[in-house]
């Protein structure tokens, strides 16, 4: 019988002398408009793409998208198909998007060895594409092989054979699909100098007689005899039928390409593939209709009015301030492929409504597509626009602490525009939910500041906290709280450029007494990657903050070789030691100790990824007790918008251990809304027997069962957490933590 290794890790830090377990994710309920969101804790989409694979294997095609956040590379999310009946519904399964391999720059889904099950087409970071077999299962879960590191092509298939890299560059997303309708799935590209595209056609149906390869054989250098440049399409560009010939001599001599997304589709059920593209320096996409054949295309039509083609209208169409690019998928379950929109910029364009949802409504093979919405899975979640700064803060001075949150914008009519969202705390002391009161809190948007990041304390010794908030342009404002110790906070007009400070570029400030002298100091985190620390040489009730050192610590959380790490303080006592957790532009999470009485000195850089948490680029992380257990919970934003919680209690978490259980089985989803799927990954035909504790113990549901796919209903469960155990005649066990949304 196979054995499954399950680790469980411990690493201890605490708030004052509280330790601190590992965090988890948390279902903690938030509501808009008072409805409650599917998945609040998602952590927002900006400039994604979109594909459908059934990531669980059981019959319904899930979405995930790739979010092309900063520089750090992009964030997969994964999103479970919960539809029932008509209503379409899709929800964050983290889970599940920790299973798949690690990508950048882009990914997209498609089945390429017709298994069923859709494979992974990445960016390969040498200007070229990889692949990753899907070779998971219902039994064994979801799982990728890597299968090639670089396609490659026969640039000269009539000739001696020049094999070379399919290019792709890291901006730009290939048009895949089946071109010439033969089965298998061919690649269109620009070539490294060209403005026209490469047809790399696939030889898997003609060299083996079936469709699960990968070779390829440039066939056409100037697909559909059009280019593509300075945002127009031009048509008969290049000779007509020119397949199978050689590269043109001179490639050389052609101007740059910098950047184009190719989506294939048949908009008119004629038998040959048609195209959307988008263009890195374009607003709008562009349409191009084949007038051609499958084995010979040739565009007789383009239109930047997309998709009111062929009346070219101009309501509805696709226009995003960047480069807006567009993905062909199944949303809605009714058999028919939809059309998703969304940027494929790293900053500056839609953000909080960048998901536009095209339903394809047509009756016949002709694709009729009506906008529906521009936040598609963005409604579901808390969407903060570009970037979230969030800070637990006692905003209604009823004893419980709410979520205040800051972003850079939220993208309109070309800016960005910068607010702090007010989430109150409308659960109980031990048991919060939040609710949305105003995405600009208190009106202070009014100031007109760009990249408010806020900090809370009391800088004037008036019993209640005031505001610190960082700026864009690296420089802080205050706003004092007026109302007075236990009430609702009232903050008055900003001081900007508050005591001169600035740290150059984004600044991410914290209020805590570093020094331990009993007046708040501030660090700084910024751009560069470092921290600042301004010692508060005043008192409690006129801080005057002088700088001591602009490298604190020899803090430096950037990756290696980049000159940006967008630093996130946050300082906390440990049991009466201080130390230092700090976000970074990569995502993970730095652990700095030796600080008392080594303010001066360099730090220990304890951990350059703790937890093992990564939410996307730029995270920036606060700590308190949020649930009442005596325990910090943790609240992590990210570049693109979003925030996802995690609460410090682990009941699996009892110190550095490593357990093996006799059992191996998958269990999803998990965070469950109603069924439970466990599968036993080395079924012997045996009964087991399933039990379902809550967490003072009691036993809330039991069966016996001899399947390999048991499912669990567990829709007469409240939300919370709890333990499932299964064992066996023969003594195993496995136990695994169940959150029930």
């Amino acid at each position: 019988m196979g054995r499954l290794k399950f680790i469980l890790i411990f690493i201890a830090f605490g708030f004052g002398a509280i330790s601190q377990n590992p965090v988890y994710r948390d279902t903690v309920a938030v509501f808009e408009n008072g409805n409650r969101m599917l998945s609040p804790w998602a952590g927002g989409l900006n400039f994604s793409s979109f594909s459908s694979i059934d990531f669980n294997y059981d019959g319904k095609k899930d979405i995930v998208a790739f979010d092309k956040v900063c520089s750090s590379g992009g964030k997969l999310r994964a999103f479970l198909n919960t539809s029932t009946g008509s209503a379409t519904r899709y929800k964050h399964d983290y889970a599940a998007q920790d299973r798949f391999p690690a990508v950048s720059d882009w990914a997209l889904f498609f089945d390429y060895d017709h298994d069923g099950k859709e494979d992974l087409f990445t960016y390969n970071g040498n200007g070229g594409i990889r692949v990753f077999r899907n070779t998971g299962s219902l039994a064994t879960g979801l799982h990728f092989a890597r299968v090639s590191a670089e396609l490659r092509s026969d640039y000269n298939p009539n000739g001696a054979p020049n094999i070379a890299n399919i290019y792709c560059n890291s901006i730009a997303i290939p048009g895949i699909g089946d071109i010439d309708g033969d089965g298998d799935l061919d690649i269109l590209t620009y070539s490294v100098f060209g403005i026209k595209m490469e047809y790399h056609k696939n030889m898997s149906k003609e060299l083996y007689g079936h469709a699960d390869s990968l070779v390829f054989d440039m066939v056409d250098d100037c697909w559909g005899d059009v280019q593509e440049n300075n945002c127009d399409v031009n048509l008969s560009q290049c000779p007509y039928l020119r397949q199978y010939q050689q590269t043109v001599s001179g490639a050389g001599q052609k101007p740059l390409h910098a950047g184009s997304c190719l989506m294939c589709f048949d908009r008119d059920g004629d038998g040959d593939q048609d195209l959307i593209m988008g263009d890195v320096s374009c607003s709008h996409v562009f349409y191009v209709e084949n007038g051609g054949s499958s084995s010979n295309a040739h565009i007789t039509d383009t239109t930047k009015l997309y998709p009111n083609f062929p009346n070219k209208a101009s309501t509805n169409v696709i226009l995003m301030n960047a480069f807006p690019c567009t993905y062909y998928l199944d949303v809605n379950g009714d058999g028919k492929k939809d059309l998703i929109a969304s940027p494929n910029a790293v900053a500056g364009s839609e953000n909080y409504q960048s998901v536009w949802y095209y339903q394809n409504t047509s009756s016949t093979p002709t694709v009729n597509f009506a906008l529906q919405k521009k936040n598609f899975l963005q409604e579901d979640m808390i969407e903060l626009g570009e970037g979230a700064y969030p800070v637990f803060f006692d905003a209604d001075g009823d004893g419980k602490k709410d979520i205040i949150v800051g972003n850079i914008g939220y993208y309109t009519s070309g800016v960005n525009k910068s607010k702090l969202a007010y989430y109150r705390n409308t659960g109980t002391a031990s048991a919060p939910t939040f609710s949305l009161i105003t995405k600009d809190y208190q009106l202070l948007s009014a100031s007109n500041f760009y990249g408010m990041a806020p900090a809370f304390g009391d800088l004037d010794g008036d019993g209640d906290k005031d505001l610190i908030v960082g700026l864009a342009n690296g420089q802080l404002a205050y706003f004092q709280n007026t109302a007075g110790a236990g009430n609702p906070a009232v903050f008055g007009a900003p001081v900007s450029n508050y005591q001169n400070i600035d740290v150059g570029n984004f600044a991410y400030p914290q209020l805590y007494d570093i020094d331990k002298n009993g007046t708040l100091d501030l660090l700084i985190g910024s751009q560069n990657g470092k921290l600042a620390y301004w010692k508060n040489t005043g008192s409690t009730t006129a801080p005057n903050f002088v700088l001591q050192t602009a490298s604190f610590g020899n803090v430096d959380v950037r990756s290696y070789g980049f000159l940006t790490g967008f630093s996130t303080p946050y300082a906390f006592d440990a049991g009466g030691t201080t130390k230092l957790m700090v976000g970074s532009e990569s995502g993970s999470i730095f652990l700095y100790d030796q600080i008392d009485g080594n303010l001066s000195g360099t730090f220990n850089r304890a951990d350059t990824n703790l937890f093992k948490i990564n939410e996307g680029a730029r995270c920036f992380l606060h700590c308190d007790d949020v649930t009442g257990d005596g325990k910090a919970d943790m609240i992590l934003g990210n570049y693109a918008g979003g925030l996802a919680f995690f609460n410090s209690t682990n009941v699996n978490a009892v110190g550095v251990s490593e357990e093996t259980f006799d059992v191996a089985l998958s269990v999803y989803p998990n965070p469950v809304d109603d069924i439970l799927t466990v599968a036993r990954n080395d079924h012997d035909g045996s009964e087991v027997t399933l039990r379902v504790f809550d967490l003072f113990g009691k036993e809330v549901l039991s069966l016996r069962s001899a399947d390999n796919v048991i499912r669990l209903n567990l829709s007469a469960c409240a939300s919370g957490i709890y333990i499932l155990q299964l064992s066996t005649d023969k003594g195993a066990q496995a136990t695994r933590k169940l959150i029930k949304s």
